[in-house]
């Protein structure tokens, strides 16, 4: 345990490990910022941000549900310009360069145009800040109101990208997130979805949450008034 209820197993070490050695040659004058090993500084300006296993529970207790995530980030603002989000189990790579599309295995993939909050599959993240984990059940509570198909499957990376190829048709999160999230939000952009917080705002401010998903599916959500729901939540606690 790095923490409590945070796993690390010898798979994310020894898989950020070879994934640093590989970027070292590759491109020796960026940065690499990985979550178990920290960041390296950058020469070039560009840094790659590294989550060797994300849904390392998952992985831990054998459930078949995690990613590699890999995004390219540049300047000051950090801006996403390149993620791969790797599913070693089902062999799939999703794949984003921003201004060419996301791809499937070479495919091109667009967020679900379906516009019906009752048959929507909305997955939620929990996260294992107690705060903040409570603050996600009342999300869960508004949401399901409308749309009572709501998920979890242990892996916000993978979540993300499902969302870009339409098999999730949103995400939510009360909280913002950095190496599991970061790549994806440019995937579900370049797929045709939108990504603000829970408010609809631009995506950034960490007390807003996360918000993706297809137009159509977005707009509904927002009308569910989740960010009030947020709120109200964080200031109960």
């Amino acid at each position: 345990m790095k923490g409590w209820a945070d796993p690390v197993t010898a798979a994310d070490r020894a898989a950020e490990a070879h994934i640093r050695a590989e970027m070292a040659k590759q491109y020796p004058e960026d940065g690499i910022d990985g979550e178990e090993e920290g960041r390296e500084q950058s020469r070039s300006g560009r840094v790659w941000v590294v989550d060797p296993l994300d849904g390392t529970a998952n992985f831990a207790g054998g459930m078949p549900i995690f990613a590699v995530c890999i995004t390219l980030v540049s300047g000051q603002s950090a801006e996403p310009v390149v993620n791969v989000t790797y599913d070693p189990i089902r062999d799939e790579s999703f794949e984003v360069i921003r201004g060419e599309g996301a791809q499937l295995n070479g495919r091109p993939i667009r967020a679900s145009a379906a516009a019906e909050l009752a048959g929507a599959l909305i997955h939620i993240a929990f996260p294992r800040d107690r705060r903040l984990w409570l603050a996600a059940t009342e999300l869960t509570r508004c949401i399901t109101r409308a749309a009572p198909h709501a998920r979890n499957i242990g892996s916000s990376a993978l979540a993300q990208a499902w969302v870009a190829c339409g098999r999730l048709h949103a995400h939510a999160r009360v909280s913002a997130g950095e190496f599991d999230i970061v790549g994806g939000n440019l995937m579900i952009a370049e797929a045709g979805g939108l990504v603000t917080d829970l408010h609809g705002r631009p995506f950034g401010d960490t007390r807003g949450g996360l918000l993706t998903a297809a137009p159509a599916m977005h707009k509904l959500l927002l009308e569910l008034n989740m960010g009030t729901c947020l709120e109200a939540a964080l200031e109960e606690e």
